[in-house]
């Protein structure tokens, strides 16, 4: 058993220490152009819209609503005492909202870097939970194994280096999971209550959670032939749970449905020309978990020990498998084949190659586990050095700033890629939208962040009437561990897009 701890330990201290580098990546330089753009994104985008939603609370005036309510407000609460914590401490020159809003040099990273700390702090956590997770369903070898695959997970290892809900939901949903395999079999109706808190706050964290954690705690009450009185007292903690993550829902219940039911609609309103079908949908996703997730060697290692689960039929093995179809049913209502919404999964994809893994001899087992994380952790590698080097996107920032003139419109695909300054650099056509031809920009500017091809003409114009004025992009590393960086997930390629500058040859 202390054996077991100590590889925990090491394992958490490993996660660490690929992760911590990484906190300062992909923001754009505090100068007075940027500044006067008004622009505070990093280049992961939406972590601005967290931080700008908290910037409206004050907590000494009581006032704690984020204002922002499309994710789950959970997060966004942990984040409003972690940002004055950090304050308070002095890791800001001066308060942390006017570093952010007036982009103070050195001031404005920290302030990024702080917010993604407490993701990194809630990724280490939520390896430690899924430790323990695996012990529950295995034992504690599995336990280890499952820890050390989400340890050294590419998909992992971005998000907690993200302001983001998704590693906050990620926690708790392996908490819930965990808390309700150790509730199998047990009549104690305490164990079964703090699995329904759990779940809310999991819900509370990110609502698709939901799809997730309910039929999880469903099947633990009824294979544990629950009374009424528990069934009440589970659902009371959940909703316990949900409030104390979203309290705001008490005095604005109407506004958070709607906030939720925008996004939903705005997923399911897709126009047809990016529409993606659900078995498309669901065979990208299939394919970035197993080159962006866990790897491919883990991937089949998992394949193998659902079906292991399935012939064995144990109840914890009943409630991993449950949790992962409600993970993969959560896939759909978000549309869009992002690797950041398939973070559900790798608690059940962690055990289910674990569990196939301890079916092996000690010798093979240890030779198939390295080669199994090696996949994962090289591609982990690879983002780490990506986020270490110059953005592409500053790059090209520069040399914008060098050579085109004031006044003239760029073509390009959104105003924070880079972040230019509207009143100077107008927005021309967007090359992945718009026709080009219908009226031709002087200055294009693209990066290959769209998953769909640009449109012929437009790559047609480019080579027949612009000519190249400079392309940045960062060194390729370890690409074999992705099976290469083709058909990546645009979420993949925020620390590394290829972006290219043109200019029209008749101007």
């Amino acid at each position: 058993m202390r054996r077991h701890w100590l590889w925990l330990g090491a394992i958490l201290f490993g996660a660490a220490l690929l992760r911590l580098p990484a906190l300062w990546w992909g923001l754009p330089p505090a100068i007075p152009h940027v500044i006067a753009s008004d622009i505070r994104c990093s280049y992961a985008f939406d972590e601005d819209d967290i931080l700008t939603a908290i910037s409206f609370s004050n907590a000494a005036k009581g006032d704690f609503d984020p204002r922002d309510y499309h994710w789950g407000t959970l997060h966004l609460h942990l984040l409003q005492f972690w940002m004055g914590a950090a304050e308070t401490s002095g890791a800001f020159t001066r308060a942390w909202r006017d570093a952010y809003y007036h982009m103070v040099p050195g001031d404005f990273d920290t302030v990024y870097a702080a917010g993604r700390l407490l993701s990194t702090s809630l990724a280490l956590l939520s390896i430690a939970l899924m430790f323990l997770l695996g012990r529950e369903a295995g034992g504690g070898s599995v336990g280890l194994w499952a820890a050390a695959l989400v340890a050294v997970s590419p998909a992992h290892m971005m998000a907690s280096t993200q302001i983001r809900a998704d590693i906050t939901m990620l926690a708790l949903v392996t908490l819930t999971v965990w808390l309700g395999l150790r509730s199998l079999g047990s009549q104690s109706s305490r164990a079964m209550v703090w699995m329904g808190a759990a779940a809310g706050l999991a819900i509370s964290a990110k609502y698709i959670a939901a799809l997730t954690v309910i039929p999880v705690l469903l099947l633990v009450l009824a294979r544990n032939h629950a009374r009424p009185a528990a069934w009440a007292f589970v659902a009371g903690a959940a909703a316990a749970g949900f409030i104390f993550g979203e309290p705001y829902v008490l005095v604005k219940p109407q506004e958070i449905f709607q906030s939720a039911h925008r996004v939903l609609e705005a997923n399911t309103s897709v126009p047809p020309r990016f529409a993606v079908s659900i078995p498309m949908l669901l065979g990208k996703q299939g394919l970035y978990a197993a080159r962006f997730s866990v790897g491919p060697p883990a991937f089949l290692l998992a394949l193998a020990g659902i079906v292991l689960m399935l012939r064995k039929r144990s109840p914890s093995g009943l409630a991993l498998l449950i949790g992962l179809a409600g993970s993969i049913a959560a896939l759909l209502p978000l549309a869009w084949p992002l690797l950041r919404y398939q973070l559900p999964l790798l608690p059940f994809l962690a055990v289910a190659a674990a569990f196939a893994l301890m079916r092996f001899r000690a010798a093979p087992r240890a030779a198939l586990g390295v080669v199994a994380l090696s996949f994962p952790l090289f591609a982990s590698l690879a983002q780490l050095a990506y986020m270490r080097s110059p953005h592409p996107a500053n790059e090209a920032l520069r040399l914008i700033l060098k050579e085109t003139p004031p006044g003239v419109a760029i073509s390009r695909l959104a105003a924070e890629l880079p972040p230019l300054n509207r009143k100077i650099y107008p927005m021309g056509p967007n090359p992945f939208l718009d026709d080009l031809s219908a009226s031709p920009p002087d200055w294009v500017l693209i990066a290959d962040l769209p998953e769909q091809e640009y449109p012929a003409g437009n790559l047609d114009a480019l080579r027949n009437d612009y000519e190249l004025l400079g392309s940045f992009q960062s060194t390729r590393r370890f690409a074999w561990a992705s099976l290469g960086e083709s058909g990546a997930p645009h979420d993949w390629k925020y620390t590394h897009p290829r972006m290219a500058l043109y200019r029209r040859r008749d101007r």
